[in-house]
C-alpha cells in the first residue's frame, strides 16, 4: 500500500494545545515534588514513634507551624495540580497499551485520593472546621487497631507511587545510577520505619488510660458527609477520565480518523488528540521509549517525512530534547507530537528484541559519565612485522595484546575494544570508584613495564625493541551497549562523545612528540598525583576549537615516582 500524502485528505485539525498544558509535565513533576517533600518529612515524623510520643508531638509541632504559613497554600495548590493533571493526562489517553510501571504509577495515583480521604477528613478537616484536636495521641488512639491496615497501606500506597515518579525522572541523569543502590536503600527503609514508628507509638498510647474521646458524635457524623461528598467527587472525577478513554477507543473503530503511514512498513489509523507514541501502542507497532513518554529521553523519535508542517511547534519539554540531540529539521517526538492530519513517518531507534538481563543492565539504554579513556598503539608495528614471520608476528601481537588488557583489568579498566595493535581501555566504568584518572596512569606505567618484559622475551627474536604511545583523557562520555548481541545476549559495552576523539589524538601525538605518554591537563588535576612532565603544552584536536592543555612524558619516571607510595 502506497503512503499517504498529507494533503490527500482534508485538513481536520484540533484547536492547538495551549503552552501551559504542552508543559503539563513539568507542572505534575513540580507539583509532586512539593507532594513529596511533605509525605518525607510525614513519615520521618511517623518514624519517630520508636523513640516516644513525646518526640512525635515536639516535632509535628514545628511541621504544622511551617505548614500554616503561606506555604501551605503551595501544599493544597500542588495537591489540587498534581490530581488535576493527573486525571487529564488519564484522559487524554487514547490506548490502554503501555508498560507495566506506567500501569502501575496510573492504578497507585488514582487510588491514593480514595485511601487519603478518610485521613484528611479525620484530621485536617474535623480538626479546622470542628475542633477536634488531631494530635498523634488522639489520632493513634483511633487508629489503633481497627485502622492499621489501611493506614500502613495508605502509606505504602502513597510511597511506591512517588518512588516509580521519581525514578523515571532520575534515571536518565548521569549522576543517578551512582547513588541508585544507596537510594534503592532508603526507598525501602524510610516506609519500614515510618511504619514501624507509628504503630509502636499506637501500642504505647493504647497501654495508656483512655480519657473523654476527643472525638465528639457531631464530628464523627460530619465527618461521614464530607467522606462521602470527597469520595463520589473524585470517584466521578477518575471515572470520567476512564470513560473518556473508552469513548475515545470506540470513536477511533467507528471512524475514519487520520492515517498514519510507517515509511516501508505498517499503515494504521488513528483518531486526531493522540500522540504518535500512542498510536504505535495502541496498534501494536513497536516503538522505542525509555522514558514513559515524558519527552525527558530522544529514543521516541521519528523523521516526519509527510505532514510535518501541520504539526504543531515543538513545546519546551520536546524543544529542549530535541536541541540537546541537535536533531535536524523534521525530527520530532513522537511522544509528544498529536497528529491531527495524515503522516507519513519513520522511527529513528529501532526497537530489538530486549534480552531477558536488559532490565538489569545499566547500559541498555546508554547513560552518561565522567569516565577517563585511554588509547593505547604499538609504533612502527606495521614495519616490524614484514621483518618477522607470520606465525611468529600473530604471536608476538597476541602475547602483547594479552599483556596489555591484564595490565588495564588489574587496574580496574575495561578494554573497550581492540583495533590492531591498538587499545581503547575505560576507566570508571564503575560509578563506586569515581573518574579512573588514578587507575589509568597507574595501568600506563604498568604497560609500559609489560613491554619491557615482552621485549626482554623476544630479543632473539625482535629486530628492534618494541615501543609504545599512550593518550589517556578525562571527560563526560556517554556509555552503552553498541553492536549485535554475543553469547551472553548483551551487546559489547562501548563510550562514545567528544571525551573519546580527544584521548585518541592525544595518542597520535605521541609520533610528534616522539614521547611515550600524552595525559590532559584534566585527568592530572583528577588525579590528585603531583607530576613533573617533561613538557606542558596546548594542543590542537581535530573537530574542536578550543585546545587542549595536555601533559608529555617521554619515560614514565615521573608517574612512578607519583604512584610507588599507593602502588
Amino acid at each position: 500500500m502506497s503512503a499517504p500524502a498529507a494533503g490527500s485528505r482534508a485538513r481536520r485539525r484540533l484547536p492547538r494545545v495551549p503552552a501551559a498544558w504542552r508543559s503539563s509535565h513539568r507542572w505534575r513533576l513540580a507539583s509532586g515534588l512539593v507532594l513529596f517533600a511533605f509525605a518525607l518529612t510525614h513519615f520521618a515524623n511517623h518514624a519517630l514513634g520508636l523513640i516516644s510520643v513525646e518526640a512525635m508531638e515536639i516535632v509535628q509541632g514545628w511541621r504544622t507551624a511551617f505548614w500554616n504559613t503561606p506555604a501551605g497554600l503551595v501544599l493544597y495548590a500542588a495537591f489540587a495540580v498534581h490530581i488535576g493533571l493527573g486525571l487529564w493526562a488519564v484522559a487524554r489517553r487514547s490506548t490502554w497499551r503501555m508498560p507495566v510501571w506506567e500501569a502501575a504509577q496510573i492504578a497507585l495515583g488514582l487510588s491514593i485520593p480514595l485511601w487519603l480521604a478518610g485521613h484528611v477528613v479525620g484530621t485536617r478537616i474535623i480538626g479546622t472546621w470542628h475542633g477536634f484536636d488531631y494530635s498523634y495521641s488522639n489520632v493513634l488512639r483511633l487508629l489503633w487497631p481497627s485502622l492499621a491496615f489501611s493506614q500502613s497501606m495508605l502509606l505504602i500506597v502513597v510511597w511506591v507511587h512517588a518512588m516509580i515518579g521519581l525514578h523515571h525522572w532520575l534515571k536518565l541523569m548521569p549522576r543517578y545510577r551512582t547513588f541508585a543502590p544507596w537510594l534503592l536503600g532508603l526507598a525501602v527503609l524510610i516506609p519500614a520505619l515510618s511504619i514501624a514508628g507509628w504503630t509502636s507509638a499506637a501500642r504505647m498510647v493504647a497501654a495508656r488510660p483512655a480519657g473523654p474521646s476527643a472525638l465528639t458524635d457531631t464530628m464523627v457524623a460530619a465527618s461521614y458527609v464530607y467522606l462521602d461528598g470527597i469520595t463520589l467527587a473524585f470517584a466521578a472525577l477518575a471515572v470520567s477520565a476512564i470513560v473518556a478513554v473508552g469513548a475515545r477507543l470506540v470513536l477511533r473503530r467507528l471512524s475514519s480518523g487520520i492515517v498514519v503511514a510507517y515509511a516501508g512498513g505498517r499503515t494504521v489509523k488513528a483518531r486526531p488528540g493522540a500522540t504518535l507514541l500512542d498510536v504505535a501502542r495502541a496498534n501494536g507497532i513497536p516503538h522505542a521509549s525509555v522514558c514513559g513518554g515524558r519527552g525527558r529521553c530522544s529514543t521516541c523519535r521519528v523523521q516526519v517525512l509527510d505532514g510535518a508542517a501541520a504539526l504543531d511547534p515543538p513545546g519546551p519539554v520536546e524543544a529542549a530534547a530535541l536541541a540537546r540531540i541537535g536533531a535536524p529539521e523534521g525530527v520530532r517526538l513522537a511522544c509528544q507530537i498529536r497528529p491531527a492530519v495524515d503522516l507519513l513517518v519513520r522511527p529513528l531507534v529501532p526497537v530489538a528484541q530486549v534480552p531477558a538481563n536488559a532490565g538489569s543492565d545499566a547500559y541498555r539504554w546508554g547513560t552518561e559519565r565522567r569516565i577517563t579513556v585511554m588509547f593505547a598503539d604499538l609504533r612502527g608495528f606495521t614495519t616490524l612485522s614484514e621483518k618477522l614471520y607470520p606465525y611468529d608476528t600473530v604471536f608476538i601481537l597476541n602475547r602483547y595484546l594479552e599483556a596489555m588488557a591484564q595490565a588495564i583489568r588489574d587496574r580496574g579498566g575495561t578494554v573497550d575494544k581492540f583495533m590492531g595493535d591498538g587499545i581503547m581501555a575505560l576507566f570508571g566504568v564503575d560509578p563506586a570508584v569515581g573518574a579512573g584518572a588514578r587507575d589509568a596512569l597507574a595501568a600506563a606505567r604498568d604497560m609500559v613495564g609489560a613491554i619491557e618484559a615482552i621485549n626482554a622475551e623476544f630479543a632473539a627474536t625482535l629486530p628492534e625493541r618494541l615501543r609504545i604511545g599512550i593518550g589517556i583523557h578525562q571527560g563526560q562520555a556517554i556509555l552503552g551497549r553498541v553492536g549485535a548481541t554475543s553469547v551472553d545476549g548483551r551487546a559489547a559495552l562501548t563510550a562514545l562523545g567528544d571525551t573519546v576523539n580527544i584521548a585518541s589524538r592525544l595518542e597520535s601525538l605521541n609520533k610528534e612528540y616522539g614521547s611515550t605518554l600524552v595525559v590532559s591537563d584534566a585527568v592530572i588535576a583528577a588525579s590528585g598525583l603531583s607530576l613533573a612532565a617533561d613538557e606542558c603544552r596546548d594542543a590542537d584536536v581535530r573537530g574542536r576549537a578550543e585546545r587542549v592543555t595536555v601533559h608529555v612524558f617521554r619515560s614514565l619516571d615521573a608517574v612512578e615516582a607519583a604512584l610507588s607510595p599507593a602502588a
